[in-house]
């Protein structure tokens, strides 16, 4: 009882975060909202459709602590391949190839080594004016069993990558710059995992990343700066530097749900998240999120999942997804999310982004 009551507090210290919408969410510069969007999808595996609940006592879970409650009698080790296409209205589309390694022990806890490459293919887009991100991630974690009911794990990462991002100016006119915004961003992800007793499953997790990001801003047009002075002016040619800009950014997340397992093949999960993303020259910003998923085992190796997420910025998504296991050795997963990316929605339009994993188990 008294793990459930701590579990019910720290699910209400998320709620508390407004639920109104941010008006002023789209002024923040496209980097730090991207920088939100991306964070949905930190985790390439799927339970509903997109990343595992904090309470999914899986491999899968977002959480590290949960991700580790699995421990085989006998050594076992697991290699993932994923790709994942999110193809957006305004004609671009975000790739990612992620591959994962894992490896479990009952008494020596859970190892796993992961790395993703994600790209933007056509980034001028419908408009013509370039919004892509480039970046490669590589990630480690590891974690245990603490007891019988309890879990622990903690996941390191290292992402490093390119942000390009059009615009037109009006301090020049309205012409047009470019903004290169190379970043490097580690980050740690700690988590606790716990059985409340059937049929509920607790979990909760806290991170925090710092990136480092420089910019350059360069014109895409030939630029006439006037001088008064002389009553006249010159023409900077296409790709002249106007600025180099360097912002430090931190971002702190801290995240909780709730399992509710009716029977052996049922499973109904309630995440809360909370997010607060701070620039130290363009702006800070808080974000909540909520979900509800369900997962069903229909049988002969098939697992059906479905979910529908709500964030403080009024946006909505949907998903949904299958998964297969072929015996013990093999395992297929697919899934389907719409509105993927809500808070890039005015750059890009709205995206829907497709999954699928292939996982070998030795």
């Amino acid at each position: 009882m008294l793990r459930l009551h701590r579990a019910r507090t720290l699910l209400g210290l998320l709620l508390l975060v407004p639920l109104t919408a941010l008006a002023d969410f789209d002024a923040l510069p496209f980097e730090l909202r991207l920088f939100l969007a991306v964070d949905r999808q930190s985790n390439y595996s799927s339970t509903l459709a997109r990343q595992a609940s904090i309470a999914a006592l899986e491999g899968a879970s977002a959480n590290p602590g949960a991700a580790a409650w699995r421990e085989p009698a006998q050594p076992t080790a697991t290699v993932t391949a994923s790709f994942v296409d999110a193809p957006a209205t305004g004609g671009r589309s975000v790739i990612a190839a992620p591959v994962s390694l894992r490896w479990q022990a009952a008494g020596h806890g859970t190892v796993a080594l992961a790395y993703a490459y994600t790209e933007t293919r056509n980034p001028l887009g419908n408009n013509g004016l370039a919004e892509a991100l480039r970046s490669d991630e590589w990630i480690a974690s590891y974690g245990r069993r603490i007891g019988l009911h309890q879990s622990v794990g903690f996941t390191v990462r290292l992402t490093n990558g390119t942000i390009v991002s059009d615009s037109l100016a009006p301090d020049l006119g309205g012409q047009p710059v470019r903004n290169s915004t190379h970043f490097l961003s580690p980050d740690v992800n700690v988590g606790y995992a716990t059985d409340l007793g059937a049929p509920l499953t607790f979990g909760v997790s806290a991170g925090y990343g710092r990136t480092r990001a420089h910019t350059s801003v360069t014109n895409l047009a030939p630029l006439f700066i006037p001088i008064p002075q002389v009553g006249t002016g010159i023409v900077l040619p296409p790709g002249s530097l106007l600025a180099e800009p360097d912002d430090t950014i931190s971002t702190y997340a801290l995240r909780a749900g709730i399992g509710v397992h009716p029977d052996a093949s049922t499973a109904v999960y309630f995440d809360a998240i909370g997010l607060r993303i701070a620039a130290q020259h363009a702006g800070s910003q808080n974000l909540a999120r909520f979900a509800v998923g369900a997962d069903w085992a229909a049988g002969n190796g098939w697992l059906l999942r479905a979910g529908v997420g709500v964030d403080t910025i009024g946006q909505v998504n949907w998903s949904a997804g299958f998964g297969y296991r072929a015996g013990p050795s093999f395992e297929a997963q697919f899934g389907l999310q719409t509105n993927a990316a809500p808070e890039v929605n005015r750059e890009i339009g709205r995206t829907r982004l497709l999954a699928g994993s292939l996982a070998w188990i030795f």
